[in-house]
């Protein structure tokens, strides 16, 4: 029986889902959390189908570390034998450059990662320590990598490339690649089940990092983010489509050193520079329903953002049949669907007021609406974890 560990990473935290196989359909053993790595004290929970979740509180230096306590207990708790009980780690992997799909790691795939490291300075180090650390603990178990690139490998040329000198992309690899690859592809396949016939799709993944998607017949054909995770939809605090041309004059009128410029277009842009709030959307839309008119701008704008990338969209796929809304801020704020959907009209969606406001997956459009309109929740790991023993698996 195969057992795959799929891991999701970020600066100071650490998500996993233990997924087994019996038959074809995985089950997930047990799905954690771990919070500020590196830390004096890292909160953890691991929670079991069925069973009241455990939770403490230990010191975690890295993220290898965190992997090394999820399998202590998971061992202690008789979920794996020992290490050989774990056929491998999977890791939702961000930016592979020339790499693309599912792959094992090896110095090779490190050495490449290390590589395009400044087009995702913020994801590609904690990956590489994490894969790193393990082989350093575990030199004996199999890593794999299912990069976030790899669903928009089908997205014709003339949408990855950009109207920059021709050997910038040969040499240096200056091109649109796209990310959120597990969530898009989750999200095709399930509409795929729901809605059967439905051949163009935009996917919206909003959350902390946004991006939207056009999918036709299950296959990317366009994507907001381009070779880094900054473009596109702005974010919680990074910039998203910005002027190059403008950063010189910003840097001349505050006297900042491009790194400042840099960090503060990647760390205190987005909702948190427009609204000076917050990045979290729903503080800023409490301030913008009290009167903050910069609140309100940044909700707009988001709004707008959002808008704009679906008429774009809609052209490229030549029509619609389904919008879905996923992610933290797309399945929870009925207030921003109902900004983007009510100016979305004249493709013949309707938007179900009622079930908008609702909870849960399902469709929020009227029984007449041309276009379907899903809120769905996103199933990422699941994703990895599939193409992880497939690769396994040939």
């Amino acid at each position: 029986m195969d057992k795959i560990f799929v891991m999701n990473l970020g600066t100071t935290s650490f998500k996993f889902k233990l997924y087994a196989w019996e038959t074809e359909d995985p089950k997930v053993l047990a799905a954690g959390e771990l919070e500020s790595i590196g830390a004096q004290e890292s909160a953890w929970e691991i929670s079991y189908p069925g069973g009241e979740p455990k939770s403490g509180k230990t010191p975690i230096a890295d993220h290898g570390m965190a992997f090394e306590h999820c399998f202590a207990i998971l061992q202690a708790d008789g979920i794996l034998k020992d290490l050989d009980d774990l056929t491998a780690v999977g890791y939702k992997a961000v930016h592979g450059g020339n790499l693309s799909g599912t792959c094992l790691v090896d110095d090779a795939l490190i050495a490449e990662m290390e590589r395009v490291t400044p087009f995702a300075p913020a994801h590609n180090p904690i990956y590489l320590n994490a894969m790193k650390n393990i082989r350093s603990r575990f030199p004996g178990l199999t890593q794999v990598a299912r990069f976030e690139t790899s669903f928009h490998g089908s997205i014709p040329a003339p949408r990855v490339t950009y109207g920059v000198p021709y050997q910038w992309q040969q040499e240096v690899g200056i091109r649109r690649y796209g990310f959120h690859g597990s969530s898009h592809q989750y999200i095709s396949q399930t509409v795929a089940k729901l809605q059967p016939g439905a051949r163009k799709i935009i996917n919206c993944h909003l959350g902390g990092s946004s991006s939207i998607c056009a999918i036709l017949d299950g296959k990317s054909v366009a994507t907001s983010m381009g070779a880094t995770l900054q473009s596109g939809l702005f974010n919680n605090n990074r910039v998203g489509d910005f002027e190059a041309f403008c950063i010189k004059p910003v840097m001349d009128h505050y006297g900042y050193t491009l790194d400042e410029t840099l960090e503060i277009l990647s760390k205190k842009s987005g909702l948190l520079g427009l609204s000076g709030v917050s990045n979290d959307l729903r503080l800023v839309m409490d301030a913008a329903a009290e009167g903050n008119a910069q609140a309100q701008l940044a909700v707009e704008t988001l709004a707008d953002n959002i808008l704009g990338y679906i008429g774009m969209y809609a052209a490229y796929l030549n029509g619609l049949d389904a919008l879905v809304f996923t992610g933290g801020i797309g399945t929870n704020s009925s207030l921003l669907r109902q900004m983007v959907c009510e100016n979305l009209g004249y493709l013949g969606l309707k938007l179900d007021a009622r079930k908008n406001d609702g909870r849960g997956d399902g469709c929020i459009s009227t029984e007449d609406s041309a276009v379907k309109v899903w809120r769905l929740k996103t199933d990422e790991e699941s994703v990895v974890a599939a193409c992880v023993r497939e690769y396994l698996h040939p």
